[in-house]
């Protein structure tokens, strides 16, 4: 049987790297990058009322693709302790897994491909570092293993598939964009709420779910509600998530009411 027409491997051979930038195996240091998107306070709602209209227009359901539970875990895995080792920001391992993910939607892995999981892998968290991070590694500072070694050009020729088939629309909305929304909302009736912890807890718990459950499949700002009434709990007895309980936090808000069949 020959290669799926929209595999990964067949693709890469097609690919041209000559849009992107040939010195990218450098560490690059950015001074336009800010800190991220806990930006948000509780009189911005008509910042994310714009932003919820903007992700619902975005928003599209996609059949996913076959791909190995396990080989996506190590994909993941692999992502998150590179995060850890360089320092990066919860939210561009968030946005990595997210391209990730996105990515396997609409190509195709093949279950002994094992090495274009780490090679996916590689390109999304490096594509992910240059839109959120300051300091970004050059692509051989990567860590590789003796089964998985990839060159510079074959990181980025990886890249420009991802770019090309995710369309360019690289600026993902997260729920790092609602956190301190959400956590201005349920602080108003908990005063005894340490935001710095709730936001802390909100991102460990996110990217600890990645590996079980596959977010661009539902609404960020619905993600954003759960995660971050689940930090605020002191114990997990504390709340029940269900609709019902979700709505009665936040049904005041005239937004979330319009949007609660999503």
């Amino acid at each position: 049987m020959g290669e799926p027409k929209d595999s990964l491997a067949l693709f890469l051979c097609h690919e041209s790297e000559s849009s992107l930038n040939e010195d990218d195996d450098e560490t690059i240091e950015r001074s336009d990058k800010q800190e991220p998107h806990f930006t948000t306070t509780i009189d911005d709602e008509d910042y994310v009322a714009d932003l919820v209209l903007k992700e619902n227009l975005r928003f599209e359901t996609l059949p996913s693709k076959t791909t190995s539970s396990s080989d996506r875990l190590i994909a993941i895995d692999w992502i998150l302790t590179t995060r850890t080792r360089f320092g990066f920001q919860h939210q561009t391992a968030y946005i990595a897994i997210s391209y990730f993910d996105l990515f396997l939607h609409k190509r195709f892995i093949g279950k002994d491909e094992t090495w274009a999981m780490r090679l996916l892998s590689v390109a999304c968290l490096s594509l992910a570092a240059k839109m959120e991070e300051r300091i970004v590694p050059g692509l051989s500072q990567y860590p590789q293993d003796h089964d998985f070694v990839f060159k510079p050009d074959v990181i980025r020729k990886t890249e420009l598939l991802i770019l090309s088939t995710l369309d360019w629309k690289m600026n993902l909305i997260t729920p790092f964009h609602y956190f301190n929304y959400f956590l201005a909302k349920i602080s108003q009736d908990n005063h005894s709420v340490s935001k710095d912890l709730v936001l802390l807890r909100s991102s460990d718990s996110l990217l600890a779910l990645t590996k079980e459950i596959s977010f661009t499949e539902y609404r960020q700002f619905v993600v954003a509600a759960v995660t971050t009434l689940l930090a605020s709990s002191s114990t997990s007895s504390d709340i029940r998530l269900t609709r019902e309980e979700i709505a009665n936090k936040f049904g005041s808000i005239s937004w979330w009411t319009s949007n609660e069949n999503v």
